[in-house]
């Protein structure tokens, strides 16, 4: 093939792109010659950032956001035999942090418009089930309930990987439930490859996270893992930290142009848009289709180059309970490309392609 034919072929549009400049190279470049690679003063920098950011006393950074669930929920006491009730429609990294303390994720449905965990089905599973703790996620970015959830005897891990930077009623995320945790996977929120963080003003869970993350010189023990953050992710991280305020307002942007050239009332009855609560955080932009599935949606999108997905894959096992909104998210729910590096052009592909199909999808 020929530079002519190179320069014709279609441009994907991804579902996510990192969203990065000098800045972030040049913070890495500084921790490489630095020569202090693993765990150091970068680290601690960013533990001091996230306080300030969240307004807790304590942050602890892990190796990786499923790592900064495990030890958090290890840190709430939850142990073999034990009950936690996270999101039925939710990322397996939740089941996986429970089952890791040989303990039972129990799945509970969620809210219709914001697909955060339902409270008063968390009462009645509470009821049911006497959990010891409850991971309740900021679901794309939408703020959980997390204070009607717990109380003192049933503790919340508030999962913040879609939503920090801001909070809702005053109350900053990451410090609105007693352990707030963090992903800095390379496609969330704040990206940093890998690496996590556990948040909270409990003294006690944030003593438990610092020793377990590293093995070194302590007694064998199963749960004592290598979940220690390098210095070059942290150094990533910062650099990110610094440029958040930023990307959440790309991501604002973006998302009130979806809604405004998605709103058309003949497709009402094709798809559903995403609530627009004033507190939430753009990670997501998640419509939930009404005549067509979600997976026929994504697979007919590719035919315009336009990369959508299905933002989570059902972990559940055969069996569980019944959880008919969870259900529905996982067949129906499409996420449309949004992050702060797409353009604007790119989003017009977007919308129009999306609109195209939905138009055949009324004449069908």
């Amino acid at each position: 093939m020929g530079p002519s034919a190179q320069r014709k072929m279609p441009k994907l549009i991804p579902h996510n792109r990192l969203t990065f400049g000098d800045a972030e190279c040049e913070s890495v470049v500084r921790a490489v010659r630095s020569g202090q690679w693993a765990q150091g003063a970068r680290v601690e920098e960013l533990e001091t950032q996230l306080c300030r950011i969240s307004g807790v006393r304590h942050a602890v950074c892990v190796a990786s956001g499923l790592g900064a669930l495990r030890l958090a929920v290890g840190a709430l006491g939850v142990r073999a035999g034990d009950r936690v009730l996270v999101p039925a429609y939710s990322c397996v990294a939740l089941a996986n942090a429970v089952l890791a303390w040989d303990a039972s994720p129990i799945p509970v449905d969620v809210e219709t418009e914001s697909w955060t965990i339902d409270h008063l089905k968390c009462t009645r599973e509470c009821d049911a089930w006497s959990p010891r703790a409850v991971i309740a996620v900021n679901t794309f970015g939408a703020p959980a309930d997390v204070e009607r959830i717990g109380s003192e005897d049933l503790p919340v891990i508030e999962d913040c990987a879609h939503a920090f930077g801001s909070g809702i009623r005053g109350k900053p995320f990451g410090a609105r439930a007693q352990v707030g945790v963090l992903s800095f996977y390379a496609t969330k929120l704040i990206g940093g490859g890998e690496g996590g963080a556990v948040l909270t003003n409990r003294s006690a869970v944030a003593e438990s996270v610092r020793q377990a993350r590293d093995y070194g010189d302590q007694l064998a023990d199963g749960h004592r893992l290598n979940d220690k953050m390098n210095e070059l992710e942290a150094a990533l991280v910062l650099a990110q930290l610094d440029r958040l305020p930023e990307m959440i307002r790309k991501r604002a942007m973006l998302a009130e142009r979806y809604v405004e050239r998605l709103s058309n009332p003949k497709f009402g009855g094709i798809f559903r848009m995403p609530g627009r609560m004033s507190e939430r955080i753009w990670y997501r932009f998640a419509l939930e289709m009404l005549t067509v599935s979600a997976e026929k949606v994504v697979k007919d999108l590719l035919q315009f180059d336009v990369h959508a997905a299905l933002p989570i894959t059902d972990w559940r096992p055969t069996g569980s309970a019944a959880a008919p909104v969870s259900d529905r998210a996982y067949r129906n729910l499409v996420s449309l490309p949004l992050y702060p590096t797409l353009t604007v052009e790119e989003q017009d592909t977007v919308v129009d392609a999306f609109l195209g199909l939905c138009e055949g999808y009324t004449r069908a």
